[in-house]
C-alpha cells in the first residue's frame, strides 16, 4: 500500500470525527446532577400547581347561569353541591361581620353570615361602601365550603367559632360573591404556563439521557489489502 493510499484511509477512518469535540473536558459532574435536579423539581412543582387548579378549571367551566337556591333560611346543606355557581337570598348580619385582608394582594373581604341560620355565609369584597353592602338582600357567586378555601380562611373559621360563638365547620358553605366562572379565565393562562413548563423540561430531560449515535466504521477499500 503507498503513502497516498495509507492517508485516504486515515481521512476516511476520521471522518466524522471532531477530534476537537473529543478533545473537550465533559461538564461537571456536580453542575449536571444539580441541573437535572432543578428541571426535576421544576416538572414535580409544576404538577403540584395544575392540580391545585383543578377545582378552579372546573368551576371556570361550569354553567354561566347561577342556579336560584331561594331564600338562605329554606336551604338544606346537605342538599347544597359545591363549586357551583348560585345565588342565594338573605338580609346579612352586621353583628356576625368578620373583615379581613389577603396577604399577597391585600385585598379586603367582608364574611358574614345571613339571617336565620348558620350553614350559609358570604363573602363580599371591600370597596370602601360597606353600608351598600348591608342593603343588599340577593348574593350570586361561586360556592365553596371553608375547607375547600385552605388555610387562608382557617384564620376565619376560628375568628367566628371562638370570638362569635358560631357553629362554623370545614363544611360549612360560603358564597363568593360577584365570582361567575367567566371571572377565572385567569387559570387556563397559569394552567397552559404549568403544562408549558412540564413539557419542556421533560423534553430536555429526555433529550438530556439520549444516548449519542454511534458512528459506523469507515468501508475498507477494496484495494486496501493489495
Amino acid at each position: 500500500m503507498t503513502s497516498a493510499e495509507q492517508s485516504a484511509d486515515g481521512a476516511s477512518a476520521g471522518e466524522g470525527v471532531d477530534q476537537d469535540l473529543l478533545d473537550l473536558p465533559a461538564p461537571p459532574r456536580g453542575r449536571r446532577v444539580a441541573t437535572l435536579a432543578v428541571m426535576a423539581l421544576v416538572v414535580v412543582g409544576s404538577l403540584g400547581l395544575l392540580l391545585s387548579l383543578t377545582s378552579d378549571l372546573r368551576y371556570y367551566f361550569a354553567p354561566s347561569r347561577a342556579a336560584d337556591l331561594g331564600e338562605a333560611v329554606t336551604l338544606d346543606p346537605s342538599a347544597l353541591v359545591s363549586n357551583a355557581y348560585v345565588t342565594v337570598r338573605g338580609t346579612p348580619m352586621m353583628s356576625g361581620t368578620v373583615r379581613y385582608s389577603r396577604f399577597f394582594s391585600g385585598a379586603s373581604y367582608l364574611v358574614f353570615p345571613l339571617a336565620g341560620q348558620r350553614s350559609v355565609f358570604v363573602q363580599v369584597p371591600m370597596d370602601g361602601q360597606d353600608e351598600r353592602t348591608f342593603l343588599r338582600r340577593e348574593f350570586s357567586g361561586r360556592l365553596v365550603t371553608f375547607g375547600q378555601l385552605g388555610s387562608r380562611f382557617a384564620t376565619v373559621r376560628n375568628y367566628l367559632q371562638d370570638n362569635m360563638d358560631m357553629p362554623v365547620s370545614s363544611e360549612s358553605y360560603v358564597v363568593l360573591a360577584d365570582e361567575t366562572p367567566q371571572s377565572y379565565v385567569w387559570v387556563l393562562g397559569l394552567g397552559g404556563l404549568c403544562v408549558l413548563f412540564i413539557v419542556i423540561n421533560v423534553w430536555m430531560l429526555m433529550r438530556w439521557f439520549k444516548p449519542l449515535p454511534r458512528l459506523s466504521p469507515p468501508a475498507v477499500p477494496s484495494g486496501a489489502a493489495e
